[in-house]
């Protein structure tokens, strides 16, 4: 079956331009921070409607899909179309099995790199906090270099294997999608009716997946407005301003 999309967001709360920085007077009075805020609840609201509406839909062409191939594997046709389909579920299962040995080849290749690198990282941890505790400001600026230099070589290591990782699940989801495919295809050639829904569920899949791209799109523009606003004010009235939840 065709996949569904998922998107999910992080509490509104937890986002670092909604954090309190000092205690003063809060920027919930500028409007434009009003404005922007409503804006972002909007779209929130907006992206989980969206996205709860596409499941329903989703699953009420899944149900009819459900119904109609039991009605076929009942049928005097049932026996004949297990035995098409048996090789392209085969098929399937392979290309399953084929995209998780690829991607945890990746993932343990990985899980190395964060291990070999995570006692450097805690131990700069340390070294800040120690520099902080004791009021050296010239090992603190030290610390602080080093932790970052090592962070950025952490990175250095770590972005080239997300990126494989990335194309590696690309490219065996499209293998499994296709798989897929076959099924649905062979499905419709013993039924009219399932040869509809297969497309009806693939054109409603991807109208949803395009409309929870664009919601999640408006919804960072949102966030980011938010932040501009919550700048312009501090900016504006001075540093005594401070953003809540």
């Amino acid at each position: 079956m065709t996949a569904q999309p998922i998107f999910s967001l992080q509490p509104l709360e937890a986002r670092r331009c909604l954090s309190a920085t000092a205690a003063a007077v809060d920027v919930e009075t500028c409007p434009e921070v009003i404005e922007a805020r409503e804006n972002l609840q909007s779209t929130i609201q907006e992206l989980r409607h969206d996205r709860y509406e596409g499941r329903q839909a989703l699953g009420e062409i899944r149900s009819q899909i459900v119904e109609e191939l039991r009605k076929l594997y009942e049928s005097d046709k049932g026996d004949e179309v297990r035995d098409a389909v048996a090789p392209l579920y085969k098929k399937l299962r392979e290309t399953l099995r084929a995209q998780g040995e690829a991607r945890r080849e990746v993932l343990e290749d990985l899980q190395a790199i964060r291990e070999k690198w995570q006692p450097t990282i805690v131990a700069d941890i340390e070294a800040v906090w120690k520099a902080k505790r004791e009021g050296d400001e010239d090992a603190l600026a030290d610390a602080t270099a080093k932790i970052e230099a090592d962070r950025k070589a952490l990175y250095d290591d770590l972005n080239p294997l997300k990126d494989k990782l990335k194309q590696v699940t690309e490219e065996t989801s499209q293998a499994i999608q296709d798989a897929h495919d076959a099924i649905e295809d062979k499905l419709g050639e013993y039924s009219d009716t399932l040869k509809d829904l297969f497309e009806k569920l693939r054109a409603k899949a991807k109208e949803v997946h395009d409309t929870l791209v664009a919601d999640h799109q408006a919804y960072e523009t949102a966030q980011q407005s938010l932040a501009d606003a919550i700048k312009e004010c501090r900016e504006e009235h001075g540093a005594d301003h401070t953003a809540t939840a």
